[in-house]
Formats: C-alpha cells, structure tokens, sequence
C-alpha cells in the first residue's frame, strides 16, 4: 500500500475500534462467541456479529455461519459509516487548526519520542507536525497496515456492493468525541503510555488476535483490564467510560428498532458485545433472546 493509502487506513481505522477498552474483568453471561441471534417475537431473527480492526487472514475468512447469515440480511449495520465524508471529516479533526502544533503542546522531549515512533510507519515530521496528541495515540495503537482492507471495511464493501441498506449506529462526530473530547492533559498522558508501551504492542496484539479467533470474549475483557492496570487508572476509567460504557448505551438503543423489524446483520467491535454493560446483557436486559450461534 502506497504512504498516502496508508495514512488514510490508520486514520479511518482507529476510529471503529477502540483496542485498549475495557469492559471490566467480572464473569460474564456472554463469555464466548462472535456471531449472535437476536430474535424478538414473531419477526425473522438478526444477528450481531464482533468485529475486530485486522487485515490478519485468520479475521478475514468469515466462517460459514457468519457468511450466511450475512448474505441473509437486507440490513447492514455497523458502528459508523466509512465513506470519503467520514474520512476527511476525521482527517480535519485529528490536526489543530487555531495555530498550535503537536511539539508545542507536547513539549521537545515528548514531540522527539513521537517523530521516532511515528518514523517507523512512515510517517515524516511534515504529516504529522500539527496532529493532536490522541491522533498520534490512534496512529500507534494499531498493528501496521499492508491492506487496508480490514474486516469492517470488507464487511461494508461487501454490503455496499451486495446492495443492502447500509446503517450507520453512531455518526462520525461521536466516534471522534471519544478521543476529541478528552482533556488535553489526558491526550498527552495517554500518548506518554502508549510510547512506553511500545515494546509491548506487538505481542499484545497477537494475544488480542488469538483470543479474537478462538472466540473468548471472556478472555479478551481481561486481556484489555490487563493492559489498562499498567497505566493510570483514573485515566484508564475514565476513557473506559468514553469510548465504551457510553457507546454501549447508544449502540443498543439504536440497533433495537431494526431488531424489531428483524433480517439484519450488525457488526460492531468485539469488546462491546459482552460484560454487564455490554451491547448483549443490555440486549437481553430490554426482552431480546440472545442465542451464540458461532
């Protein structure tokens, strides 16, 4: 994939998943799968499906239960809409615009550490010199892309190029708000962390990705509280609460309409499905019948 290309998957990307949330690591009604159905009364059953941010072969060869029950739908839903609005409207907001710079805000020391970071995807002074510091943290917290082509994204091409009616859950302003709305002080201090760590990413994504492929969902909300517990904790929870509990409650309230209508397929990021905050436990909470099916 060419820099440029490259650039934009990262930006789009981070955007539909928040790696590093946790939903806590208490024991779990929905401890393992991907695939559920959701059926409410007499109308044809739905089914939500957790995704998960990779271009890794294992994520992308849907399983033949997925695959049905995708080619089933007439309803397509997801987080949020990637299309080229998103994409530059994103692009616009991870930079300042009012003057500022990242070295400026960050100070020399920090600013060094991020260029040396941000040198290894290929990412020069130039690109990225007026990036607010989340932007950076989104850019460093993905494994390096070679595609492109990740599981959401195929999803919604597939969608799209079936023609199904494509959902949105939430709009582009509110994944943004997640990271956009986080004080300063906690864009720099997330940034610092996720520096430190580093050394740790690699293997910490191919456990993410082990867990993902063997279905434990248990396994990956103590996976990600693993992860948080090595940083601030106050910080931790609060952009726990950010990019997951609030999101929860959105996604739910909002998929519940075309659950009751039935013959919809909605994928959205494993770590939303379970935990008692969790998309499923709210699902079953409001008189859905939950089923894993895969």
């Amino acid at each position: 994939m060419k820099p440029g290309n490259d650039r934009q998957a990262r930006l789009l990307g981070l955007i539909f998943i928040c790696w590093f949330c946790s939903a806590g690591a208490e024991d779990v009604r929905f401890s393992r799968g991907l695939l559920f159905e959701i059926s409410w009364e007499a109308v044809a059953p739905c089914y939500l499906f957790g995704t998960i941010h990779s271009e890794d072969p294992r994520v992308l060869a849907l399983p033949p239960e997925v695959q049905l029950a995708f080619d089933q739908a007439d309803v397509f839903a997801m987080e949020a809409i990637p299309d080229a609005e998103a994409i530059i409207h994103s692009m616009i907001t991870m930079v300042y615009t009012d003057g500022r710079t990242l070295e400026g805000v960050i100070g020399p020391g920090l600013y060094g550490q991020a260029l040396e970071a941000l040198s290894d995807l290929d990412l020069p002074e130039a690109a990225v010199k007026d990036f607010k510091p989340w932007a950076v943290v989104t850019l460093l917290s993905v494994p390096r892309a070679v595609t492109g082509d990740f599981l959401d994204m195929q999803l919604y091409k597939a969608a799209d190029a079936g023609g199904k009616t494509v959902i949105g859950l939430e709009s582009i302003e509110e994944q943004l708000a997640v990271f956009d709305g986080l004080d300063e002080s906690d864009q720099i201090a997330l940034l610092r962390e996720t520096l430190e760590a580093r050394d740790i990413l690699p293997q910490f994504f191919e456990r993410l990705l082990t867990l993902y492929v063997e279905r434990d969902l248990a396994g990956l909300l103590h996976l990600s509280d693993e992860y948080l517990r090595g940083g601030n904790p106050q910080l931790a929870e609060r952009f726990k609460e950010a990019a997951l509990d609030v999101r929860n409650v959105r996604m739910a309230r909002r998929m519940a309409p075309y659950l009751r209508t039935g013959g919809c397929f909605i994928a959205v990021g494993a770590l939303h499905l379970p935990g008692t905050g969790g998309v499923l436990e709210r699902l079953h909470g409001n008189g859905f019948h939950v089923r894993a099916v895969y």
